[in-house]
Formats: C-alpha cells, structure tokens, sequence
C-alpha cells in the first residue's frame, strides 16, 4: 500500500494553517497558498538554546510547479501575505516519502524594504 503524504499530512496542514500568498517571479505572478514562518522561535533544551535562522515561508512543490513556477524561479522572486512583502533570498528542499518533488519548499525570506 502506499501512503499519499500530500493527502494524509500536508492537506490538513494547508487547510488549518495555509494563508493566500501571492508570488511574483519573472513569469508572472500567481496564487498559491503558505505557512507563515516569518516569527522567530527559540528551542530550550536543558541549558542550550536554540533560535530560528530568520523569517520564512512553506509553501508545497506540486502547487508551485502546477502553476508554472520552476525551482529557478524561486530566488529573487518576491512573496506577498499576510499584509507584508518578502523578498525570497534562498530556498531549502524537504521532500516526502512520496519524493523531492511532492514535498515542500521553505522559502527563506528577507524584508522587501531592506
């Protein structure tokens, strides 16, 4: 039997948590749908602390392919929601069981105004 992750994990993730975004590549802009992760977060674990790498957004690789937009897009790209305008300055890959491809992106994500 096999397990469609994107139905059983990443649906109900997007359903509860997902926000409009709009995405601005040098294609066009289009719509997709992410996860806010632009506030900071610290990890306590025993006497370490660990902090977030800065602001970012998830956003799932089938919409953004389904929609035209390449992995080559991705950098430069600028990212619009929740009331803020993101420039995208890097990316990291979390792939699925199902592969690299059906998983998600984290947009790393830097303030548009500077």
């Amino acid at each position: 039997m096999i397990i469609d992750y994107s139905a059983v994990l990443y649906d109900p993730i997007y359903a509860e948590l997902g926000v409009s975004a709009m995405l601005t590549t040098t294609a066009g802009v289009v719509e997709i749908t992410v996860v806010d992760d632009t506030r900071p977060k610290s990890i306590i674990s025993g006497s370490l602390e660990t902090k977030s790498v800065g602001p970012g957004a998830f956003a799932r690789i089938p919409e953004l392919a389904g929609k035209g937009v390449a992995r080559a897009d991705y950098i430069n790209s600028m990212l619009a929601f929740n009331g803020r305008m993101w420039l995208i300055r890097s990316y990291e890959l979390r792939g699925n069981p199902n592969g690299e491809d059906q998983g998600e992106v984290r947009f790393l994500l830097k303030d548009s105004d500077g």
